[in-house]
């Protein structure tokens, strides 16, 4: 593992395109209700382990371990995280927090859910955050969206497999637009931007209706292991939303 001590900001925001899908007027549902959390005065927390050759790694939070000997790729749960600004930082598996290869604030609103990724190569390392969207969604719909982390990976499109594109030109540590979409089964592909190769292949896909999905893309062209992992959320109805935003008297 190539420990490079380092203190790097984390990235505000993935870097943003426009959201396609049309604004909702249904307020947000707090990620404490989706994840059973009790304390409402909380955000909620998943970190996910996307620097390829950095080999198993501890993440700590305010100098307390939070998750251990975390795989390239593993996903544990949404952490409870306290509203308020926090320190992440990044070991290899049983290291010091003083030998962090990422070392990074911060700030959680209460309610909202986060997903960061420790992304890089060759010792250069960094966390990168983008807020879940959690207003609901229709149970006929999913919504989606593509997160570029493959580090030597040009920008690409995903389509249908053999079809139409879906989503174009996404660069490395971007976001692309949020889509709302047919609750389905779909074969999709990632593509190098204007071409028909196929960088990997998304076969039977399955968006339930009423979630929201991100797919990450993740590892290496260079050895072959370029790929997806997606991460589903479950969202209420509007009725349950609306109980769980109002306050009860």
């Amino acid at each position: 593992v190539l420990l490079v001590a380092s203190m790097l900001a984390v990235t505000p925001m993935l870097q943003a395109r426009a959201q396609s899908a049309t604004p909702s007027t249904t307020q947000p549902i707090p990620c404490t209700g989706l994840f059973g959390i009790e304390d409402p005065e909380t955000g909620c927390l998943l970190i996910i382990h996307a620097a390829p050759d950095a080999g198993p790694v501890d993440v700590y939070l305010d100098g307390e371990v939070a998750i251990t000997g975390a795989e390239f790729g593993i996903l544990g749960d949404f952490l409870p995280v306290p509203a308020g600004a926090h320190q992440v930082q990044v070991t290899a598996a049983g290291g010091d927090p003083a030998d962090a290869v990422i070392d990074a604030e911060m700030t959680v609103e209460p309610g909202v859910a986060y997903e960061v990724a420790a992304v890089g190569l060759g010792g250069e390392y960094q966390l990168v955050q983008a807020i879940v969207d959690t207003t609901p969604v229709a149970p006929e719909e999913a919504r989606v969206r593509v997160v570029h982390a493959g580090p030597d990976a040009p920008a690409v499109d995903v389509a249908v497999a053999g079809g139409d594109v879906l989503i174009s030109d996404l660069a490395y540590l971007q976001s692309s637009d949020v889509l709302t979409v047919p609750a389905g089964t779909y074969d999709l592909e990632v593509r190098p931007t204007g071409t028909t190769d196929v960088a990997f292949a998304l076969p039977g896909t399955v968006l339930e209706g009423g979630y929201t999905y991100s797919v990450f893309a993740i590892g290496l062209v260079a050895d072959g292991t370029l790929g997806a992992i997606i991460v589903p959320i479950q969202l209420l109805s509007a009725a349950e939303a609306a109980q769980l935003a109002t306050p009860v008297s």
